[in-house]
């Protein structure tokens, strides 16, 4: 008879729960810097446009 394989579940650890709330911060920085990077792109490339003449 064959053994039932059974599954562990991972364990956190406190450094690794640290560690997860430090790089979820920095996600939010990111996804923060990637909106003002994507609002200014945005503003200049319909400035350059106006300036060009092309509406």
């Amino acid at each position: 008879m064959q053994k039932s394989k059974s599954i562990k579940t991972p364990v956190l650890t406190l450094s690794d729960v640290k560690r997860l709330r430090e790089l979820e911060n920095e996600n939010g920085l990111l996804k923060l810097l990637y909106a003002d990077l994507l609002q200014k792109f945005s503003a200049m490339k319909d400035g350059l446009t106006r300036s060009a003449g092309v509406c």
